[in-house]
């Protein structure tokens, strides 16, 4: 619609040009006649340079202007085509930008029930990769990468239409589905005998977060806590290291497996 009423528009201004150039024309002839006759009577003829001045120059300035006109049209759109690309990638930018922070959020969130003891304590379903509900979340993160790895190969493109916009959407939902389900699970999948050793290991940890207990208490509570978790739970090596770190803490043991008495009575 908006197509058929610019050719309208420009059909009209087409004309009207013309009629306005022969107008011009028919004018400035008959201006120079009345002048030619003011001055040399009736007996002038008209010359050459009176023909062209009253029928080519009116065209060609009404001419000129049209096509002054029409560059800075299109000068004007080229500015706009060229502002409007900028604007759009950096908004397609802004949106991967966001895209990216969304995910790794979400993947932090998953992190944390891998490598948070008392998570994995409380809702021990989040790393039983076994349940199909959890299995979902590995295979959606699978996705992720997939996903990721074919936007490196191919171009990033438009982030909304992306596979990676998808894969992640997929798992935020697997995520939120997988937690409300431990949550309502809670440790009832788990015999009596499993609860009670993680209730053990529940009470070791305190302990040893604590940070009011002896060295003593602290190392019994550590051994406790892996027995404890030993056949339920499999803690992986960043949950165990974290843990340790915790222990280390609560000793007063340095990274150079001194402990702070003895660092500091040496240091005296």
């Amino acid at each position: 619609m908006l197509k058929r009423l610019a050719k309208k528009v420009a059909v009209a201004a087409l004309i009207f040009t013309a009629l306005a150039a022969g107008l011009a024309a028919v004018l400035g002839y008959g201006f120079l006649q009345l002048l030619q006759t003011a001055v040399f009577g009736d007996d002038g003829d008209p010359s050459i340079l009176s023909f062209v001045a009253a029928f080519i120059t009116p065209p060609l300035f009404i001419g000129a202007a049209v096509l002054l006109g029409l560059g800075v049209r299109a000068q004007r759109r080229r500015t706009r085509t060229a502002r409007n690309r900028r604007d759009d990638a950096a908004a397609q930018a802004e949106a991967w930008r966001r895209l990216y922070l969304r995910r790794d959020d979400l993947l932090v969130k998953w992190s944390r029930y891998e490598t948070d003891v008392s998570l994995m304590i409380d809702y021990p379903v989040m790393t039983d990769y076994s349940d199909p509900v959890i299995r979902e979340i590995i295979v959606a993160m699978q996705g992720i990468r997939a996903a990721e790895a074919e936007a490196l190969d191919l171009g990033r493109g438009r982030a909304e239409n992306s596979k990676l916009r998808r894969a992640v959407d997929r798992f935020e939902v697997a995520f939120v589905t997988a937690e409300k389900y431990a949550r309502r699970c809670g440790q009832s999948k788990l015999s009596d005998s499993e609860r009670s050793k993680l209730a053990t290991a529940r009470q070791a940890l305190n302990i040893i977060l604590d940070g009011a207990a002896t060295p003593s208490e602290v190392d019994a509570a550590y051994r406790s806590l892996r027995g404890s978790l030993r056949g339920i739970i499999d803690l992986p090596d960043s949950a165990v290291a974290d843990l340790e770190a915790h222990t280390r803490q609560a000793l007063g043991v340095h990274p150079h497996g001194s402990t702070a008495a003895s660092a500091a009575s040496r240091a005296a």
